[in-house]
C-alpha cells in the first residue's frame, strides 16, 4: 500500500512539472546524462594523454587530438553550467507557480474545508512546500536529476570495473549495503533527536531575540543581568553539543567504514590493473580509468543512497499537497436549480451545526421562517450562535442535520456560486485590500455608472470622497500607499454599506458591523441600513439591542436555540432574557449620560 501511495505521489509531482513546463523533462534527461558522463570524460582525457605520449604520436597530431578532446569536455561543462542556470531559474519559477496554485485553491475551496484545526494544518502544511528555495517544489527537479545521474553513474562505473575484476560487483554490493545501513541509522537518530534539537534551537532563537530587544536594555544594566545571559547561552550551546554527540559519533564511524571500503576497492583496482598491464592484457593508460572509476563509483553510490532518501522524503511531503489540493467538494458546483431574485423566503428546518473539534452543537435543532422583505434581528449574548446562524443561511457552512430552504427549494440544490449571489453581507471582521475607495465598493463586479452614483449618494460615501483630493480614487491602505488615507469607523461602515448595496442582492446580512463604534455612530449607521432595506430581506445582528428594536421581528438566541421571538414591545412585555439584557444596556447608557452631564455642569470640562 505504501509503495502504491508513493507511486501516486510521484505521479502527482511529475504531472505538476509537466504542466509547468513539458520541456523541463528534456532538460532533466540532458542533465542526468551530462552529470554522469563528465567525470568519465575527464578520466578518459587523462588516459588518452598517457596513451598518446606512450605511442609517441607527432606533436601536431597530439595537440590536435588534445584540442578536440578538451573541446568535447569543455562543451560538456558548458552544457552542464547552462543547465545549472536553467534549473536555478526554473526551480524558483516552479516554486512560485505552485505557491500561487495553492493560494488559488484556497480561494476557491468550499468554506467548510477552511475552518477548524485540521483545515488550518492542511493549508499550512501545503503552503510550507513552497516556503523557500529548500522546500519541495523548489528542489524536486534537482532531486530527480541527482537520482537519475547517480543510477546511471553506478551502472556505468560498475560496467567498467567489472571488466577488470568480476569480484568488483560483489564488493560494490557490500559497499552499497554498508552505506544503506548507515543511512538508515542516521535517519533513526535524526528522528530520535528531533524534539531535543527543536527545543534547544528554540531557546537559542529566544536568546538571540532578547539580545536585540531594546525594551529590556535598562533592566539588563540596572540588575546586572549580562553574566546571567552569558551563562544561559553557554548552557544552551553545551546542551546542543551534548544532544548532537551520538550523531557525531555515528558520522565518524560511517566515515571510517566508507573510507576503508574505498581503500579496499582502490587496492583491488590497483592490484588487478598492474597484473593485467604486466600480462599485456590492458594498456598502461587504462590504469587511470580503473583507478579513478573506483573513487567516482564510491562517491556516486553515496549520492545514490542519499538521493533515494531525499526522494522518499519528498514523496512523503507530497501527501501534504495531495491532502489539501484534492479535497472533495462540500457543495453543489453543478448546474443546480434557478435562484430567485425577488420575494425570497428563507426557512430553517431542525438545523443543527457543530464546529470542527467541538463536542457541543453551536446551533441546536433550530427552526425558523423568514418572510420576504422582512427585517429580522438576531440578538443574544456572545457565543450564543448568532454569527453561526448567518453563516448557515448564507451557505458558508453546511448543517450537520436539518435543511435550509429558499422559496421551498433546499439549499443543497443550488449551485453554490449562484447561491452566494443572493446575499450582500457586511461582516464584523473588516479587512481592507490595497484598493481605492471605488475598487473597494465595486469589488470586481461589472461597473454600472448609474448604479454606482446612486449608491454613493444614498450610502453617504459621496460626502466622504469629497473630502479627499483624489475623490473615489483615494487609496485606503496607508501601509502600502503613503498617500492613502486612514478611514474612521463610521466612514468605513458607510463604504461597506455601499459595497453591499452595489452588489444589489435580494438579501442584506449585517453581522455586528458596528461592534467597534460608539452608540451614536452605530445609530447613524443602522439608520442608513434600514433606509435601504425596504426592498430586501434583511437580517441584522447586533450586541446593542437599541439598534434592532425597530425591526419587524426579533429572535433571541441562547445556547444555540431560539428561546424568544417577537417584536421589541412583545419581548419587553414577556420580561425574559431579552428584557433583562435590554434593561442592563439601557441602564449603562443612561448612567454614562448622567455621569457625563455631571462632569460638564460641575465645571470640570
Amino acid at each position: 500500500m505504501e509503495m502504491r501511495e508513493k507511486g501516486r505521489h510521484l505521479k502527482i509531482l511529475l504531472k505538476e512539472l509537466y504542466e509547468f513546463k513539458p520541456m523541463i523533462f528534456i532538460a532533466i534527461i540532458m542533465n542526468i546524462v551530462v552529470s554522469a558522463a563528465l567525470p568519465l570524460l575527464q578520466l578518459l582525457l587523462s588516459a588518452q594523454v598517457i596513451e598518446w605520449l606512450m605511442n609517441e604520436v607527432t606533436i601536431q597530431d597530439y595537440l590536435t587530438r588534445l584540442l578536440l578532446f578538451v573541446a568535447l569536455v569543455g562543451f560538456a561543462h558548458t552544457i552542464h553550467n547552462y543547465l545549472d542556470i536553467y534549473f536555478e531559474e526554473n526551480n524558483e519559477h516552479f516554486r512560485f507557480v505552485m505557491m500561487n496554485k495553492i493560494k488559488k485553491e484556497y480561494l476557491t475551496l468550499d468554506y467548510p474545508l477552511l475552518i477548524g484545526k485540521e483545515a488550518r494544518e492542511r493549508y499550512n502544511n501545503a503552503n510550507e512546500l513552497t516556503d523557500n528555495y529548500g522546500s519541495l517544489f523548489a528542489r524536486i527537479s534537482g532531486e530527480i536529476t541527482d537520482l537519475g545521474s547517480s543510477i546511471l553513474g553506478v551502472v556505468l562505473y560498475i560496467s567498467i570495473l567489472s571488466q577488470l575484476e568480476s569480484l568488483f560487483i560483489v564488493f560494490v554490493g557490500l559497499f552499497v549495503l554498508v552505506v544503506i545501513v548507515f543511512n538508515v541509522l542516521q535517519n533513526k537518530i535524526d528522528k530520535k533527536l528531533f524534539k531535543s534539537k527543536a527545543a534547544n534551537t528554540q531557546k537559542l532563537r529566544y536568546l538571540k531575540k532578547v539580545y536585540g530587544e531594546h525594551r529590556i536594555t535598562k533592566d539588563i544594566r540596572i540588575f546586572k543581568m549580562k553574566n546571567w545571559f552569558d551563562r544561559s547561552e553557554e548552557q544552551t550551546i553545551n546542551s546542543y553539543h551534548n544532544i548532537l554527540r551520538p550523531k557525531v559519533k555515528l558520522s565518524w564511524t560511517e566515515s571510517a567504514f566508507i573510507n576503508v571500503g574505498i581503500l579496499g576497492l582502490s587496492a583491488l583496482s590497483y592490484i588487478r590493473s598492474v597484473q593485467l598491464i604486466t600480462m599485456g592484457a590492458i594498456p598502461v593508460s587504462s590504469f587511470v580509468v580503473f583507478a579513478g572509476s573506483v573513487t567516482i563509483l564510491a562517491q556516486t553510490i553515496i549520492t545514490l543512497v542519499n538521493a533515494f532518501g531525499k526522494i522518499n522524503t519528498s514523496l512523503n511531503e507530497t501527501e501534504n499537497y495531495e491532502r489539501f489540493m484534492f479535497q472533495k467538494t462540500v457543495y453543489n458546483h453543478g448546474k443546480g436549480s434557478e435562484v430567485p431574485d425577488i420575494g425570497l423566503s428563507i426557512e430553517l428546518k431542525n438545523v443543527t451545526y457543530t464546529y470542527p473539534n467541538n463536542d457541543q452543537a453551536t446551533i441546536n435543532n433550530v427552526s425558523l421562517m423568514i418572510q420576504p422583505y422582512e427585517n429580522l434581528a438576531i440578538v443574544g449574548e456572545n457565543g450564543a450562535g448568532k454569527s453561526t446562524l448567518i453563516n448557515l443561511i448564507s451557505g458558508l457552512i453546511k448543517p450537520d442535520s436539518g435543511e435550509i430552504l429558499i422559496n421551498g427549494t433546499p439549499q443543497s440544490e443550488f449551485n453554490i456560486s449562484k447561491y452566494y449571489s443572493l446575499f450582500a453581507p457586511v461582516f464584523q471582521e473588516k479587512f481592507l485590500l490595497t484598493y481605492s475607495i471605488r475598487e473597494t465598493i465595486i469589488q470586481g463586479i461589472d461597473f454600472d455608472e448609474e448604479r454606482y452614483n446612486h449608491v454613493l449618494r444614498n450610502s453617504g460615501v459621496e460626502k466622504i470622497i469629497q473630502q479627499f483630493e483624489n475623490g473615489d480614487e483615494t487609496k485606503i491602505v496607508r501601509v502600502v500607499y503613503p498617500d492613502g488615507v486612514t478611514l474612521s469607523g463610521g466612514q468605513l461602515q458607510k463604504i461597506k454599506l455601499a459595497q453591499a448595496l452595489y452588489k444589489n442582492s435580494p438579501v442584506l446580512l449585517l453581522d455586528e458591523p458596528t461592534a467597534a463604534l460608539d452608540p451614536i455612530a452605530e445609530h447613524q449607521v443602522y439608520t442608513d441600513y434600514f433606509q435601504f432595506s425596504k426592498d430586501k430581506l434583511s437580517i441584522f445582528i447586533s450586541h446593542r439591542l437599541s439598534s434592532t428594536r425597530f425591526c419587524d421581528r426579533i429572535i433571541y438566541i441562547k445556547n444555540g436555540e431560539i428561546t424568544e421571538t417577537g417584536t421589541h414591545d412583545q419581548l419587553m412585555d414577556e420580561q425574559k432574557d431579552y428584557y433583562t439584557l435590554y434593561e442592563a444596556q439601557a441602564y449603562y447608557y443612561k448612567q454614562d449620560k448622567e455621569e457625563h452631564e455631571t462632569v460638564v455642569t460641575g465645571g470640570i470640562v
